[in-house]
């Protein structure tokens, strides 16, 4: 019998190996289900990955953006814990990584989501934080398309923010770091350069055309990305907000 019960617990060690996945394998389970927009089970899996590897970047990586993505597909109040969490493990990618790009713009995207739920003062900071990680990762990595994309519509933003919120940061906080729609069209103009297929791009490019007063060039944008095929698990928003805005600048 005891023979038997050692053979039984080989065995099902063995089992156990085989069933075993490397955090590779663990996290190209989640970009699987990330493909197919599910984003829910794809942070399960990039948990499971930087759980089994406290050190893989990689993994950490692709557990901030899919945080991200998971507080886009609730857009609500219950959004917010997603970016906290996606911010401290940006943070601790740039800990462990200084010199890497990607934590920076991570970091940047994080707390540009979280300052939609602050008000007044904190929304200030958080801009300027912003910005600071962004050129940050812009500086590490030039062709970093995201990161354009992020800087671009930053700058539009920040050129086309209501009076009392300029005057309260001029009041506080001596302002609020430089923008124009100029610096926002150049920006998003280089991410497109590197990633022409996006329909996030293009929709971007559409908004700020639009608020720059030449409609010929954002009804040009609005019709490329109403054209593209789906990349993203927003796009069909985007999609759809670019074809109502087309109507409106024809």
């Amino acid at each position: 019998m005891k023979k038997l019960a050692y053979l039984m617990a080989a065995v099902l060690v063995m089992a156990s190996a085989a069933m075993a996945q490397t955090p590779g394998e663990i996290m190209k389970a989640g970009d699987s289900l990330r493909d197919k927009y599910d984003n829910k089970g794809a942070l399960e899996m990039y948990r499971k990955a930087v759980a089994a590897d406290g050190n893989n970047l990689d993994a950490a990586a692709r557990l901030a953006q899919c945080l991200v993505d998971n507080g886009e597909d609730l857009d609500s109040k219950e959004s917010e814990k997603f970016y906290l969490e996606a911010v401290d493990v940006a943070s601790k990618i740039i800990q462990k990584s200084p010199g890497l790009a990607e934590g920076h713009y991570l970091l940047a995207l994080a707390t540009g989501k979280l300052a939609l739920f602050r008000g007044g003062k904190e929304k200030v900071k958080l801009s300027r934080a912003v910005e600071q990680s962004g050129r940050k990762a812009l500086e590490l990595n030039p062709n970093h398309a995201n990161a354009h994309l992020l800087m671009g519509v930053y700058y539009r933003e920040i050129a086309n923010l209501n009076w009392a919120l300029k005057a309260f940061a001029n009041t506080f906080f001596g302002g609020l770091p430089a923008g124009t729609n100029e610096d926002g069209l150049r920006e998003l103009k280089k991410s497109a350069e590197f990633y022409n297929l996006s329909v996030r791009v293009h929709y971007e490019l559409g908004k700020t055309y639009e608020v720059m007063g030449d409609k010929k060039s954002a009804a040009a944008e609005y019709k490329i990305a109403a054209e593209l095929p789906l990349m993203d698990h927003m796009d069909a928003k985007y999609i759809a907000e670019s074809k109502v805005r087309l109507r409106s600048v024809e």
